[in-house]
């Protein structure tokens, strides 16, 4: 699961001189639900705010319930039954069928914004993290308290939940992508463990005119986006979207100049099959969860022979089969390929899913 958090941290950014924001956090769900346990969405005292925590339907509402947590600094519990209240339900514009149980709280700037300050510290170095959020408390820890532990063992919370953390940190888990989170139980409190990793890292091997909307997309998803590319007409950070880095380099010298230990995904497109070997060599060489290669199978072969590396796993034709033919289309196949390969799910159609299950 994907939780927005680089989108989250740059709305704290531009508003960290205000006196507080309030946090609402799903804490738990029941049936049909646009968002599940772990979304966040921060609200300004002005009705400004980031994340979603549904499809739209609910924020507005929220804002309301945001402003009584302004005043009071009580954390609060907003629930939506989208099932229970007929009147409240099509008031709302909503059609889904569950219960959204969130928890509202506000953070303060003279106390540092919560857990905000280390989070997003932690996120600009690309650190994992476990976060975990008091939801229930018989005795010592008032809703909302929180502990924070990143991958470079920095913490930030309460030392009884931070012993929690330590104990699921032994070893580090090795989670690529945030998938759901899970209630856990202390002897004072309830919890919520929220898992936030690394923002995705994709790496595309060529810059030729297919590569830019494959960034494009990749960038509309909030990911890390690093273009390599020997050729000055191709490496040219004018050509890609702002937040992407663009890095002119020999094929043969790609682990000089990127870390490929932080890749999470390759995607290999310069067009040339002897460039492209000299990419798989060096990135299959590293366990990274998606390659992708443009071309036919017949191309995936060769890549794999003159590169020496028979037995990596490549997708490749690299993309769904959305039957992509023009470069926006086929960016379009690659991204979510890769984004369900990072899901651990088969890309296949939630329509054929949920007719099969029915």
């Amino acid at each position: 699961m994907h939780l927005g958090i680089p989108a989250l941290l740059d709305f704290y950014r531009a508003h960290r001189e205000e006196d507080s924001l309030v946090l609402a956090t799903i804490v738990g769900t029941q049936g049909s639900t646009y968002r599940k346990p772990g979304a966040m969405m921060l609200i300004s005292r002005e009705g400004q705010y980031e994340g979603m925590i549904s499809g739209g339907c609910l924020e507005g509402d929220l804002l309301h319930h945001a402003a009584g947590v302004f005043e009071s600094g009580e954390a609060a519990f907003v629930t939506y039954d989208m099932h229970a209240d007929e009147e409240l339900v099509w008031g709302l514009g909503l059609g889904c069928d569950g219960v959204i149980h969130l928890l509202l709280q506000r953070l303060d700037k003279k106390r540092g914004f919560g857990f905000l300050k280390q989070l997003y510290a932690s996120h600009s170095a690309r650190r994992a993290v476990l976060l975990a959020l008091v939801t229930e408390t018989d005795k010592g820890l008032p809703c909302g308290a929180f502990g924070l532990l990143d991958n470079a063992d920095i913490s930030d919370g309460e030392p009884v939940i931070l012993e929690i953390l330590q104990s699921l940190a032994t070893p580090w888990p090795q989670w690529r992508v945030n998938r759901t989170s899970v209630g856990l139980e202390s002897e004072s409190a309830g919890l919520i463990l929220v898992q936030m990793p690394a923002r995705t890292r994709v790496l595309i091997c060529g810059g030729g005119p297919d590569s830019v909307p494959l960034a494009r997309v990749l960038s509309e998803l909030d990911w890390e986006v690093q273009v390599v590319d020997h050729r000055p007409a191709f490496a040219r950070q004018e050509r890609y979207p702002s937040g992407c880095l663009v890095t002119r380099a020999n094929p043969s010298l790609l682990s000089e100049v990127v870390n490929l230990q932080d890749v999470d995904a390759a995607v290999i497109m310069s067009h040339h099959l002897e460039n492209d070997a000299r990419y798989l060599e060096q990135v299959s060489a590293f366990n990274i969860p998606y390659i992708g290669a443009l071309g036919p199978r017949a191309r995936k072969k060769r890549l794999r022979e003159i590169s020496g590396r028979q037995d990596v796993e490549i997708y490749g034709p690299a993309g769904l089969d959305i039957g992509a033919e023009l470069p926006s289309s086929i960016a379009l196949s690659i991204a979510a390929e890769i984004h369900a390969v990072l899901n651990q799910r088969n890309g296949c159609s939630l329509t054929l899913k949920t007719d099969a299950q029915a």
